[in-house]
């Protein structure tokens, strides 16, 4: 099934979610590139509010790289830790690192970036964004880091149309 979308303005047609993911990643570095290399005020003077539409709407113009199929070989992939980050995170849609840590039963943020990390290389074996999954902010007060964690819209969906996490009594 060929997966398309826009971008710019201009349509796009990919063979695989992977292709679409890497093509769109390609056409976000270049734009990227370009308003690095203009500064982002000549860049918004050349493209004016179309910029703001363009960069605001991209990821929501992208067709989801998640099919069925896709999805349950990326839960599969995923080990036990992973895959209790991502069963939280769909359960309460955002989640700070403590609260993170704590469900995981992790000591630290390093222990909890190694399970965060293998959602991500796991993503990138796909050809998926890892911010197709999940996104975070992170945030000082009082000079302490403090991280916050969300599921991406699309993954959230994927989820729930696959009923995913089973709650014990489902499985």
């Amino acid at each position: 099934m060929a997966i398309k979308f826009k971008y710019g303005g201009v349509l796009f047609t990919a063979d695989t979610p992977e292709e679409a993911a890497k093509t769109l990643a390609i056409l976000k570095e270049r734009d990227a590139e370009s308003a690095r290399k203009m500064g982002w005020r000549r860049f918004m003077t050349k493209y004016g509010s179309h910029a703001d539409q363009m960069m605001a709407s991209m990821d929501e113009e992208l067709e989801t790289p998640w099919t069925r199929e896709v999805f349950l070989n990326f839960i599969d992939r995923l080990g036990s830790p992973q895959q209790a980050a991502l069963a939280a995170l769909v359960t309460r849609r955002r989640m700070t690192d403590e609260e993170l840590r704590k469900e995981l039963k992790v000591p630290g943020n390093q222990a909890l970036a190694g399970v965060l990390s293998g959602i991500s290389k796991q993503a990138a074996a796909l050809g998926i964004n890892a911010r197709a999954i999940f996104g975070f902010e992170n945030l000082r007060n009082a000079g302490k880091r403090r991280s916050t964690y969300h599921v991406a819209d699309k993954f959230l969906q994927i989820a729930r149309d696959m009923n995913w996490p089973q709650t014990p009594s489902e499985r």
